[in-house]
């Protein structure tokens, strides 16, 4: 059998510290913009955009039902 190598990542029980939180969130990021590269096309995509239209104006809390 061969030797077994050290995990990357050890979980184990209590409150993790700044610097364990910090690189783990670094190794997530990196992990997501590596998938968030795309392959071809993946530059014309358009951004979303919201379902709704312009504001048409605003009025206070209270006067919605107001004549």
């Amino acid at each position: 059998m061969g030797e077994r190598a050290e995990p990357d990542v050890k979980i184990v029980r209590g409150a993790p510290d700044g610097t364990e939180l910090a690189a783990v969130l670094l190794a997530l990021l990196a992990v997501a913009r590596r998938q968030g590269d795309g392959g071809a096309g993946a530059g014309a995509a358009r951004p979303a955009r919201a379902g709704w239209g312009p504001a048409r104006g605003w009025r206070p809390p209270g006067t919605w039902t107001a004549p």
